[in-house]
């Protein structure tokens, strides 16, 4: 018959402190055998990992994996491009309110090399237009590619937004537009 578990049941949050417990679900050196109380349990582990805290982003591995690969027709600029965005999204759907020549003055790149890699990353579904500002447009992450809020907000989120890409589309020919920023 079934084997019972010798281990005791540890709750998967230290309510008071708001410490996640690390747990260890293959082995046994995380939970404190009955009868050995001087076995120690290892401590909570915080979501927001020193020494850079914060919240954390859900991304989909395996888009992810396609969108890195050298043949995904993805450039490396598109690539860092879409990690920027990743990084300094604010939480949920909301988009990232910088114009292309600020997104080009922190990443140390000319405007419209960012202004080509938003316009692949759209194409391709990986960035979604979210408003416009007379003629400036604002960019948010397809919730299907990362999300950052909790799995119901992304539920919903997803529920609007196009599936992305890979490999990315081909380029319209003569639909270069010119940057605003």
């Amino acid at each position: 018959m079934g084997q019972r578990s010798v281990a005791r049941r540890m709750p998967a949050v230290n309510r008071g402190t708001g410490e996640m417990v690390q747990l260890e679900l293959l082995g046994t050196d995380s939970f404190q055998q009955e009868g050995a109380q001087d076995k120690p349990v290892l401590p909570g582990a915080r979501y927001d990992w020193q020494p850079h805290p914060g919240r954390h982003v859900n991304v989909a591995k395996t888009l992810m994996r396609k969108v890195w690969h050298k043949d995904s027709g993805y450039r490396q600029n598109d690539r860092d491009i879409f990690g920027f965005y990743v990084a300094h999204s604010p939480e949920r759907a909301e988009p990232l309110r910088m114009t292309f020549k600020e997104i080009a003055q922190t990443l140390g790149i000319r405007p419209d090399t960012v202004a080509r890699s938003v316009g692949r990353l759209h194409a391709g579904g990986l960035l979604l237009e979210a408003e416009k500002v007379g003629r400036m447009k604002f960019y948010r992450i397809n919730p299907r590619a990362a999300f950052d809020g909790s799995a119901s907000e992304q539920a919903r989120a997803v529920q609007d937004a196009r599936y992305p890409v890979v490999p990315a589309p081909k380029a319209v020919p003569g639909s270069r537009k010119k940057e605003v920023s």
